[in-house]
């Protein structure tokens, strides 16, 4: 059998949405004679933090060998240093300013959109700790570990995936010092990706000549959306007849389609009204608020009742939006709006197949799908975003998940009143439809990717 090795900075207990799609790869692999192995770090060095799930550690086959390489993030250990030292010099009352600018400080120093000018402390933290991203300790702890490898151990092919793009680098060296293949895996855009961004010229600049090369290096590249698939060939020519598009998906045996049908939820019919079900962390761009709005102008002008429109958010709730937060309180005390803490990810999977619709918040991100998406989908449940440009609302009506909305009031607004009044409706997906994000499909078109790719260069 042959044998690949697979970089996942994300790997499962870890329950991050970038650790599915490898796992779901790992567990299918055998079926199409390929035995993958697991290059990944441990689930305390991970940055940012992640809820640790052992049951989802559970669904990793013991046939696959996961190497788990440690790491110190610099930066943090420096500030935390400094904290300390602080401590000492200014006595015990300063350490909550300390602790304060220890969070703002290294949260500053990950690569995010660009707010103004570039200053010198600004490029020094990200060129030393932050380039190509927070994640960038790694790289040197996985070369070490790799410094003496017997050609018995060396793998057919090197797979990497990313983000972060750390874990390119990590793929694109190893194939290198193997001499083997290399095939990349684009869970989201790299550059051309809207949370990403240096304040720095130089380092945008720096950053988007890496992302050139390490193409360059790869027999093959694989984007997770069609529309990334097309950015990639826009941007990087070379790539043409060696980049492919294979989605996101579920794991049937986890998740199976049809367990259970949107009329046989507890006697809930959907005629009852509507309860928007969301699950994951609300952050940055990716924010309910216009939403929030809507729901409140129209319960204001008396065109809408909590019978008919709920909200439920099941996660971490990060925004930092004043305006999002007033509306999200006022919508709670009229019973409009629900906010519930994290759930593991088995009880989080039982939550979304009781949903009556599952909602996807995704504004400003047209070459992006949120891999939560694809877990929804496995539900059979209709999907509501909030979002309708680019890759997300292509794929929700190419294959007929639901509806969807662009990020806009006045949309919003008539979307959430045509659903109230009947004029629209939201009905189950079609199975056939969801049949095309199961991982046992998926995976037989990777494998089919890496076959190739281990033929091309076992002829050259």
């Amino acid at each position: 059998m042959k044998q690949v090795l697979i970089v996942a900075y994300y790997f499962p207990p870890v329950a991050a949405s970038g650790a599915m799609r490898p796992l779901g790869f790992c567990r299918n692999l055998p079926a199409f004679g390929w035995q993958p192995k697991v290059l990944t770090t441990t689930p305390e060095c991970v940055y940012p933090v992640h809820q640790v799930d052992q049951k989802l550690g559970a669904r990793v086959p013991e046939t696959v060998q996961v190497i788990r390489v440690p790491y110190i993030d610099r930066l943090q250990q420096i500030l935390q240093y400094r904290e300390v030292l602080r401590g000492i010099l200014k006595g015990n009352a300063n350490q909550g300013r300390a602790r304060k600018d220890l969070k703002s400080e290294a949260s500053a120093s990950s690569p995010q959109p660009g707010t103004g000018r570039s200053t010198v402390k600004d490029f020094s933290l990200d060129w030393a700790f932050a380039f190509p991203d927070r994640q960038c300790g790694w790289f040197s702890q996985v070369v070490r570990h790799f410094q003496r490898i017997g050609e018995k151990e060396m793998p057919d092919v090197v797979f990497a995936t990313g983000g972060p793009w750390t874990s390119f680098l990590v793929g694109a060296t190893l194939a290198k010092q193997f001499n083997r293949p290399l095939v990349l895996d684009y869970r989201d855009p790299w550059n051309c990706n809207p949370y990403y961004s240096f304040s720095s010229r130089f380092l945008t600049k720096k950053s988007q000549w890496l992302e050139a090369k390490v193409c360059k290096a790869a027999s093959h590249v694989i984007a997770n959306t069609e529309e990334l698939r097309q950015r990639l060939l826009e941007e990087f020519g070379e790539l043409r007849g060696r980049c492919t598009w294979i989605p996101n998906g579920f794991d049937r045996e986890v998740l199976p389609v049809g367990q259970s049908t949107v009329d046989q939820l507890d006697g809930q019919s959907l005629s009852t009204g509507y309860e928007l079900c969301h699950f994951g962390t609300v952050y940055g761009k990716r924010t309910p608020r216009i939403l929030l709005q809507a729901v409140w102008e129209l319960f204001q002008e008396g065109r809408l009742k909590p019978e008919s429109i709920r909200l439920r958010f099941v996660g971490g709730w990060d925004s930092t939006d004043q305006e999002c937060e007033r509306y999200a309180a006022e919508l709670e005390k009229h019973s409009f709006l629900r906010r519930e803490p994290p759930i593991s990810h088995s009880l989080c999977l039982k939550e979304m197949q009781r949903s009556s619709v599952l909602l996807v918040l995704q504004p400003d991100s047209p070459l992006q799908v949120p891999a939560k998406i694809y877990e929804y989908v496995a539900t059979g449940r209709p999907l509501l975003l909030i979002g309708g440009e680019g890759a997300t609302a292509n794929l929700v009506t190419r294959h007929a998940l639901g509806v969807s909305s662009p990020n806009q009031l006045a949309a919003i607004k008539v979307l959430l009143d045509e659903l109230t009044t009947g004029v629209r409706k939201l009905v189950q997906p079609d199975v056939t439809s969801v049949n095309r994000f199961d991982y046992r499909s998926l995976t037989g078109e990777m494998a089919a990717v890496l076959d190739v790719a281990v033929g091309a260069n076992e002829s050259s």
